[in-house]
């Protein structure tokens, strides 16, 4: 079991520091890193990634990283190569776990194949390389006529038949409170399920608010997830900032039920 968080979600000036207050500061595992094409803040910007490659080798530090590309839209040998440039990258600083969104398209079950085929030609090079794709659950198909992608289980079942070790599930708990089905995402998903983001909204909007300070049920979630025997990585996405004390009542939520998690932290 382990405890990350998002790069996003607190204070950092350069990758040295961002690595220190995780675990000397927080006492948590590592850190799950934001990476876009563009370099630049708030995502890592390429002196952070340098830096990183410096520091990273035999720390010890959990590192994973989400990147931003709407891959159902992208073309398929574009959206080949941005995959491929990240995994490069993760080869060089020692990333191991890459979260993605499967992207928006118009057509529900034309973008479902569209990225069903852009996995099955790019699984065989990650699972060669032990990174693995992280695909998150995002908001309902028809929220704000947004068209995302993979908020029900039919959806994500359509590419987990790929059977590939080289993919597992990011579950987000604000975007399945949103869509009203945590419990059936959960259940239909606990064997691929290998990354939990710690969100927190009121149901309606994806807010990212304190932990514990909306309505995400979260006890409910943590109840399911010992039962199903989950023992992944929790990614705390969650502001964690000058006060302290919704990041620590989240700590202490979860190691009433994973009394071994966030080592460094005890």
């Amino acid at each position: 079991m382990k405890v990350v968080i998002s790069a996003l979600h607190y204070p950092w000036s350069d990758m040295e520091a961002c690595l220190r207050h995780v675990t000397a500061g927080l006492g948590l595992d590592g850190v799950e890193l934001s990476w876009h094409s563009s370099f630049a803040r708030p995502h890592c910007t390429r002196e952070d990634i340098e830096q990183l490659v410096r520091l990273a080798p035999g720390s010890g530090i959990e590192l994973c990283a989400h990147i931003w590309e709407n891959l159902a839209r992208m073309e398929p040998g574009s959206a080949e190569d941005a995959l491929r440039g990240w995994l490069e990258l993760c080869g060089r600083t020692g990333v191991t776990g890459l979260v993605i969104h499967g992207g928006s398209y118009d057509d529900q079950r034309e973008g479902i194949a569209r990225t069903r085929r852009l996995l099955e030609r790019v699984l065989p090079q990650f699972e060669r390389q032990g990174v693995t794709l992280l695909l998150e659950n995002h908001y309902a198909y028809d929220y704000r006529n947004c068209h995302e992608l993979f908020s029900e289980p039919w959806e994500f079942q359509e590419v987990l038949s790929l059977e590939s070790p080289a993919l597992r599930i990011c579950f987000d708990t604000g975007h399945a409170h949103m869509t009203r089905n945590i419990d059936e995402l959960l259940t239909s998903l606990s064997d691929h399920l290998q990354h939990i983001h710690l969100a927190d909204n009121d149901g309606r909007d994806d807010l990212h608010c304190a932990y514990a300070a909306g309505t995400v049920p979260f006890d409910r979630i943590y109840d399911t997830l010992a039962t199903l025997g989950f023992d992944g990585t929790f990614c705390i996405e969650s502001p964690v900032r000058d006060d302290l004390r919704s990041f620590r009542k989240c700590l202490s939520m979860i190691r009433e039920r994973w009394p071994g998690a966030a080592g460094r932290g005890r």
